[in-house]
């Protein structure tokens, strides 16, 4: 009877432990992050010298891509967004009338993300590229974002201050919620939506993912979880982290705070709404949502829309089959002018 008292006396200690370890260890994290709150209303660096530390590694990131026709910060209600025009060497005046395909990077990843990309798409049409407002990147937010409403105007302005009448949005992620959110309060400049792996769109996002991106903003977590929270969302693949936009991406996470509502998803009756024409592509190991499940909601909402699924794709499937669906993506901006 003792030695049964004191085998449970043990295995309740132990589980003791296993709950309160986990339990301290978030409370340390979320007092951290109490204590050092500073109020800023706005997304922003942690610090200075983080700061300095992502704009190198961005200047190292962009010298990769082509050289840009046209650099601009243009001025919106809620801060400057810093955009970029593409256009190829011999580009004439019918290439330049042509509507740009208008590139909107996932969270945490500015316009360097799409350096396996850009140089597909230039042969054929003109791109513009834009650091989301209130993500990390030369965007620079000075009034908070809210609401949708905002979250729509700020885009309609940066695009309007380009000169941009009409465009192809090619969205990824959170670029792909965007991109519809853009599309259902300004559906004038949109000829096309590409949503490649969009978030919050067709499907719930996972609890373990939402998980594994809330604990990316614990100070104590090791250095190390940046770079396999990174590898997760693209499937486990390991990631070089000396390849510059990896570097990028990974002190997007590390040094900036996001200061923005979690995006809502949309109901079917507002995607209803939807009059532009859509292409959309999932990850099949995707592990932001049920992508067979996401995949039947797109194709019950618009029957009409280009909707597949690569199996072996992760969430980073723009940079796994790039070749394969920058084609798509510029014969289906074709066929819609």
């Amino acid at each position: 009877m003792s030695a049964t008292r004191t085998i449970v006396r043990r295995s309740l200690l132990g589980l003791g432990v296993i709950v309160a370890v986990p339990v301290l260890f978030t409370g340390l994290n979320v007092a951290i992050l109490l204590a050092t709150d500073d109020r800023i209303p706005v997304s922003h660096w942690k610090s200075a010298e983080s700061r300095s530390r992502f704009e190198a590694t961005y200047a190292e990131t962009m010298r990769l891509l082509p050289e840009p026709s046209l650099t601009r910060d243009v001025m919106t209600d809620f801060g400057t967004v810093r955009a970029y025009r593409f256009d190829r060497p011999d580009a004439d005046e019918a290439y330049r009338a042509q509507d740009p395909l208008v590139l909107l990077p996932g969270h945490s990843a500015p316009v360097p993300m799409w350096l396996g990309n850009i140089p597909h798409y230039l042969p054929d049409r003109p791109v513009i590229a834009i650091d989301l407002l209130g993500q990390p990147g030369l965007s620079v937010p000075t009034r908070p974002v809210t609401t949708e409403a905002e979250q729509a105007a700020w885009l309609d302005q940066t695009l309007a201050g380009l000169g941009v009448e009409r465009a192809h949005l090619v969205g990824v992620s959170f670029g792909g919620w965007t991109a519809v959110n853009y599309a259902l309060h300004d559906p004038a400049r949109v000829a096309t939506l590409s949503l490649l792996e969009p978030a919050f769109v067709f499907a719930d996002p996972k609890p373990g993912f939402m998980l594994a991106a809330m604990l990316t903003a614990f100070p104590l977590l090791p250095a190390a979880y940046t770079d396999w929270f990174m590898a997760y969302t693209a499937g486990g693949a390991p990631i070089d982290p000396d390849l510059p936009e990896a570097k990028l991406i990974g002190a997007g996470i590390d040094d900036y705070q996001v200061v923005e509502p979690t995006p809502r998803r949309f109901t079917d009756a507002e995607l209803l709404r939807i009059e532009a024409p859509m292409l959309v592509v999932f990850g099949g190991r995707s592990p932001l949502h049920d992508s067979a499940a996401a995949l039947a909601n797109a194709r019950r909402l618009f029957p009409e829309a280009e909707a597949r699924i690569k199996p072996e794709g992760s969430h980073a499937v723009h940079g796994e089959y790039a070749d394969e669906l920058d084609a798509r993506i510029l014969a289906f901006a074709r066929r819609h002018g």
